[in-house]
């Protein structure tokens, strides 16, 4: 079976209804990325999988159009397979074997087929690529402290995989096993298709079960199951908003303990938010009570915080610093430059050595556009000036407390503004000898 084409199903066909928020769980933002785009990410790992696909049901055009946004999906018209990701419909929730049937077609009659679910964002590479390694298929399975809603795992007195029995099918012997069925397998596409077809719905669900049709594949190819046995945390589904806030818990532990072994200094990671896809440089340090959103970049030797809100797009160049109460969303800060104090910073370019004074505001939005503010190098922002964009100020200008410098009324370089609206001051008069 290893030497045979690799291919992946991700089912994401719920319908979303304990997380209650009238859109599809697959979307739910976690840590700067969508639940489901974390599950692609375990998987990119994995060497030339053929084809990819995702099932989606109630809430597949909501999923589609957000896979098309994200090039992961072909638009309508071009050719399915010129991108990564296909997407699949279930018309009915009658079960995951029926969701894996509805995958077929999409499918190749032969080769190692990957089942995840669409909700198990701290899912590991390495534990996939095992399972993919592995002769004869496999099942994932974990012990759970508390394995409610895991469907069990039966053994023989030698360990052999004997069933694997739902959650709802469970009496109380069995319901006190914990280990339990993580939802994951690699399974034989060819024998796949053959036990599908002999699902029933004899159960009590009154559902096509894949973990029928999975066992009887195990045990035709001589596979077996894979059992994590302390890293049960990989396979916590997202199953209500609860959940989603445990693995974001989880998440965000990753992303902070990776940044502070590249050697950013966190000086309390309790009260730090950093999403995924932010770049840090060593030696910078992050003041408790920070937000940096994805898309965010840091380089050596900045200071940012307490209290600082960093969205997408925000560069800090070297030596940078952004302080307490600042908010900077597509603002790029040259090396050296200082906004300290109670400042936003939107669709902004500064000039390095520049110094934002307390309490500025870029005004980039008129209600119809964005429009882009630029600092010159050196230049000193008085405190309470407003900056209405588009709108230039040159090296070296200073503009003094509470100034409004209105839109395209530049500041010259060198030269100094007050007042609302912001005017020259007038040059000194000299007094003849």
């Amino acid at each position: 079976m290893g030497g045979q084409d690799l291919h992946i199903l991700v089912l994401a066909g719920g319908n979303s209804t304990r997380i209650k928020t009238g859109g599809p769980k697959a979307l739910l933002d976690l840590c700067g990325r969508p639940l489901l785009e974390w599950v692609f990410e375990a998987t990119s790992g994995l060497a030339a999988a053929s084809r990819q696909v995702v099932l989606g049901g109630v809430h597949q055009q909501a999923i589609e159009k957000h896979l098309r946004k994200r090039g992961l999906v072909a638009e309508e018209g071009q050719d399915p397979a010129s991108k990564p990701w296909q997407v699949v419909e279930q018309p009915e929730a009658l079960g995951t074997g029926d969701a894996v049937r509805c995958a077929f077609p999409t499918l190749p009659e032969e080769g190692r087929l990957l089942i995840l679910c669409g909700d198990t964002p701290l899912l590991q590479a390495e534990t996939l690529a095992a399972l993919c390694q592995a002769p004869g298929g496999a099942l994932l399975t974990a012990r759970f402290p508390d394995p409610t809603g895991y469907g069990r795992i039966l053994r023989d007195a030698e360990g052999r995989l004997q069933a694997i029995v739902e959650q709802a099918d469970c009496d109380a012997e069995t319901a006190a096993i914990q280990e339990g069925n993580a939802g994951v397998y690699c399974l034989d596409l060819a024998k796949l298709r053959l036990a599908i077809a002999e699902l029933d719905t004899d159960n009590a669900q009154g559902e096509f079960y894949l973990t029928d049709a999975a066992l009887q594949v195990l045990k035709q190819s001589g596979g077996h199951s894979h059992c994590l046995e302390s890293g049960h945390q990989q396979v916590e589904g997202v199953n209500t908003l609860a959940q989603l806030a445990l693995v974001s818990v989880i998440l965000r532990q990753q992303i902070l303990a990776e940044h502070m072994a590249s050697g950013v200094i966190l000086a309390d990671p309790s009260t730090t938010y950093i999403e995924t896809g932010v770049e840090i440089g060593p030696g910078a340090t992050i003041h408790p009570f920070c937000v940096l959103r994805h898309g965010v970049r840091i380089e050596a030797g900045c200071e940012v915080g307490p209290f600082a809100h960093l969205r997408v797009g925000a560069h800090l160049e070297a030596g940078s610093a952004i302080g307490n109460f600042v908010e900077a969303k597509n603002a790029r800060l040259g090396p050296g430059a200082k906004a300290k104090h109670l400042t936003y910073l939107g669709d902004a370019v500064i000039g390095a050595k520049a110094n934002i004074g307390c309490g500025t505001i870029t005004a980039n939005y008129d209600g119809k556009i964005k429009s882009q503010t630029q600092i010159g190098e050196g230049a000193f922002i008085g405190s309470g000036t407003v900056l209405v964009a588009p709108v230039k100020v040159g090296d070296g200008a200073i503009t003094g407390a509470g100034a409004v410098v209105t839109r395209n009324h530049d500041v010259a370089e060198g030269q100094t503004v007050v007042g609302v609206p912001a005017r020259p001051l007038p040059s000194p008069s000299v007094e003849s000898a």
